[in-house]
């Protein structure tokens, strides 16, 4: 095979198995995150409740919350709770977890149609997702991570138990 043949035709694939390996640089990436203007938001994960913002001046709606309207640029935006009741678009179970996330059981992340937006968080309380559908209905609420010492948003099916 020539140069030619080898540029314009398959990639060399090396194998190796059982050779030896080194371990990677952990990463750790921690910053402050500012909140002043979205600090209803995060109130409202501590008390269950879920909010966007609705630009007063366009009618859009943002979730996660803006400050500021991406849509047409102004700043007039309000705080509106969304519904405690969705349709689940996707999800899937989470095997090779983030960092941060190493030390808990496999988890399912879903996304689920409310109101007007698309909402992302864990899928709680289900044993077997093989019977989990594409528009079943989910109840949204909100679970306290202590490792992290965060909220965050879950579903739980609304009309049955998997």
């Amino acid at each position: 095979m020539d140069m030619a043949e080898r540029k314009a035709g398959a990639k060399k694939t090396v194998k190796i198995e059982g050779g030896p390996t080194i371990d990677s640089v952990p990463i750790t990436y921690r910053h402050k995150i500012p909140i002043g203007k979205t600090l209803k938001y995060w109130d409202g994960l501590r008390e269950g409740r879920i909010y966007a913002t609705r630009c007063k001046s366009c009618g859009a709606v943002y979730y996660p919350p803006q400050s500021d309207c991406p849509y047409c640029g102004s700043s007039d935006v309000e705080w509106i709770e969304l519904p405690r009741e969705g349709v689940l678009e996707t999800f899937t179970r989470v095997y090779s977890k983030p960092q941060g996330y190493e030390d808990f059981e496999p988890y399912i992340i879903a996304i689920a149609r409310v109101g007007d937006v698309r909402v992302m968080g864990w899928l709680i309380n289900v044993k077997d997702e093989r019977c989990v559908k594409v528009g079943d209905e989910v109840v949204l609420g909100t679970t306290y991570i202590e490792k992290h010492n965060k909220y965050i948003i879950t579903f739980q099916l609304k009309n049955k138990q998997c």
